[in-house]
């Protein structure tokens, strides 16, 4: 693993100590999970469907993750409404100004915790308190910003069908939403 500057990034890094041809993932602070084996590191050099950091994450840890980052998004909302209701017995531009601002930052929060940081790292915020990441099945590594952008707008439309995307997960041992069997991404324990 290279360090640059004091700060390696998250992804997959050969870790000391762990067998050639192996990878662990590295969160930015700590190393998650086993050693995974990468191409060339098993007979034959086929390397196999990225086996995963861990198990699917539980339904449990899936919720609470889920309602860590909902907690942390209606504390902005309640605290702005605050603001707004306080700057709005003294003007009414006030109250209107601090709406602009609460909306921005509710956006502003929505594209950093669940488009940047999960895009980036497979984790949210309550996913990070969570000890899991969504992860690509094929390669193990984070999806990106704009697959993430895909799964939010893809789960949106399924969800839209008696909440079909999230039901979907009770129905197999992966624990996968449609969108994330469609598209081949998992979270995982980490």
């Amino acid at each position: 693993m290279t360090d640059q500057g004091g700060q390696t990034p998250p992804g997959w890094y050969q870790a000391a100590g762990d067998p050639p041809g192996t990878q662990r993932y590295w969160d930015g602070t700590q190393w998650q999970g086993g050693p995974q084996p990468v191409g060339g590191a098993v007979p034959g050099g086929v390397q196999p469907a990225f086996s995963g950091a861990g198990a699917p994450a539980s339904y449990g840890q899936r919720f609470l993750g889920y309602l860590i980052d909902a907690a942390i998004f209606f504390a902005i909302y309640v605290g702005g409404f605050a603001l707004i209701a306080a700057f709005g017995m003294i003007a009414d531009f006030l109250a209107a100004i601090f709406g602009i601002i609460l909306f921005l930052a509710m956006i502003g929060f929505g594209v950093y915790n669940f488009i940047y940081l999960q895009g980036t790292t497979g984790q949210t915020i309550g996913k990070k308190q969570q000890g899991t990441s969504l992860l690509d099945n094929k390669t193990g590594q984070p999806v990106g910003m704009g697959m993430v952008l895909v799964r939010i707008l893809l789960g949106g439309v399924l969800g839209q069908l008696c909440w079909l995307d999230y039901f979907w997960m009770f129905s197999g041992d992966k624990r996968q939403r449609l969108s994330d069997q469609i598209l081949d991404y998992q979270v995982r324990q980490i």
